[in-house]
């Protein structure tokens, strides 16, 4: 997809250092959360480049967290279970997702 650029580490330590190092970048931030306002990950909300917040895998995303945000997506999951992920299982989710937006594959046709 035009101008999106391949998955890269953006090395901090807190929220804060994070929307710092992104806005330098000038790139939005994605947290993956539970919340009223997350897009669907299976709908591949992206259209450029983005960094991605993960939250605590008990308590999800702190306050701190969720306001450094320009946005959100969530994982669909089904069943009556938990709707924690492990952070890790998450993260490589939302990046293998991510990941073949770039590539420009159509990962859609499998949710369809």
């Amino acid at each position: 997809n035009a101008g999106a650029t391949p998955p890269t580490t953006v090395p901090t330590t807190n929220a804060k250092a994070s929307t710092k190092a992104t806005t330098r970048r000038t790139i939005p931030i994605i947290g993956v959360e539970i919340d009223n306002t997350a897009l669907n990950l299976e709908q591949e909300p992206f259209t450029s480049s983005v960094a991605f917040m993960m939250g605590n895998e008990g308590s999800g995303m702190s306050s701190k967290q969720m306001e450094a945000c320009d946005g959100f997506i969530r994982i669909s999951q089904y069943g009556g279970g938990t709707a924690s992920l492990n952070v890790s299982v998450a993260a490589g989710v939302v990046l293998h997702r991510y990941f073949h937006w770039c590539r420009g594959d159509s990962c859609r046709r499998y949710c369809e």
